[in-house]
Formats: C-alpha cells, sequence, structure tokens
C-alpha cells in the first residue's frame, strides 16, 4: 500500500494547522529515520522506506490538538489514517513513551519511535539528554517506569545500531 509522500505528508501537517515548531521537529527526526533505515536497506534489512519517511513526519500530526485540547495526538494520529493508511496509523500510535514497554512489530515502528526519542524541539540530542528533559518538562508518575522506558530505549538503541555501520553519536 502507497504511503503520503514527503510533500504530501508536509501539506497533510499544514492543512492540520500544525504548528511550525512541530514541523520543524518531525523534518528533523525524519531525517534520523531516514537515514537509519536507508543503512538497514544498505545492508539488506528489508524494510519499506516510504513508510518510514511518512510515520516520521507524520508522527505529531495531532500534537498541536493535544497541546490545544488536551488529547492524545497517538490515539488521534492513529484515528487519522487507520482505515486509509493502517500500518502508518500503526507507526504514529507506537511512537509515544510508553509503547515501548508492549514492544513492536516493525522496523519501521522501531525506528519512528527511536528517532523521535533523538530529537528534542528540532535539535539532535543523545537518548540520556532527551529522557533528562521529558523528566523536568514531564516529571514521571512512576519513576519506575520511566526508568524502565528509558533502559528499554537503550536496548533498542543497541539493537538498531548492531545492524548498520554507524554508531548512535555518528547521528548529528
Amino acid at each position: 500500500m502507497n504511503q503520503p509522500n514527503t510533500k504530501q505528508c508536509l501539506q497533510i501537517l499544514k492543512a492540520q494547522g500544525t504548528h511550525e515548531k512541530i514541523i520543524r521537529h518531525s523534518i528533523v527526526v525524519n531525517k534520523i529515520a531516514v537515514l537509519i533505515a536507508k543503512k538497514f536497506l544498505k545492508n539488506n534489512i528489508s524494510l519499506n522506506l516510504a513508510l518510514v519517511n511518512a510515520g516520521s513526519l507524520l508522527h505529531d500530526v495531532k500534537k498541536w490538538d493535544e497541546i490545544n485540547n488536551n488529547t492524545n495526538h497517538g490515539t488521534e494520529g492513529y484515528k487519522m489514517f487507520k482505515h486509509e493508511y493502517p500500518r502508518l496509523a500503526d507507526i504514529i500510535k507506537k511512537h509515544m513513551l510508553y509503547e515501548i514497554l508492549d514492544g513492536f512489530d516493525t522496523w519501521e515502528q522501531k525506528i519512528v519511535y527511536y528517532a523521535d526519542k533523538r530529537v528534542n524541539h528540532d535539535k539532535i540530542v543523545s537518548l540520556k539528554q532527551r529522557f533528562d528533559y521529558l523528566e523536568k518538562r514531564y516529571p514521571p508518575k512512576d519513576k519506575e517506569k520511566r526508568k524502565k522506558v528509558y533502559e528499554l530505549n537503550i536496548e533498542l538503541e543497541k539493537e538498531i545500531f548492531s545492524k548498520i555501520d554507524i554508531k548512535p553519536d555518528g547521528i548529528r
């Protein structure tokens, strides 16, 4: 099934009234996700590059609604695409912080999730820097659960980079 291309994704974000800061964040997430996906393909690991591209651009399509209307942007983004683009909808749903506790079904989900965790606003940061920011901005109700999420992110990072010829600090 085809996915929206880059131009279409940007049009969707604008049509949804997505704030420019969120679009800039999504573009940086996209650069990381596409870089990793291309490295996977180069190493003969099968995945859908168009899906990674669309998922990384549209993962926060409903974030501005969440900020303004106190909704869940992962759930609302999933609902938006579940009929026309179900695999894209799954990526949007699975990019949320605690979704790692339930695991992932595809490399596309893992890559978009991971790329999102490496971008704070529109800057590429380490997982530690991102989680330090999250700790201050969104203090966890359950510190042990957040610690587990961080540990699983470290494991995901190791898994992803064991498949490609760059290291996490090579993502700039």
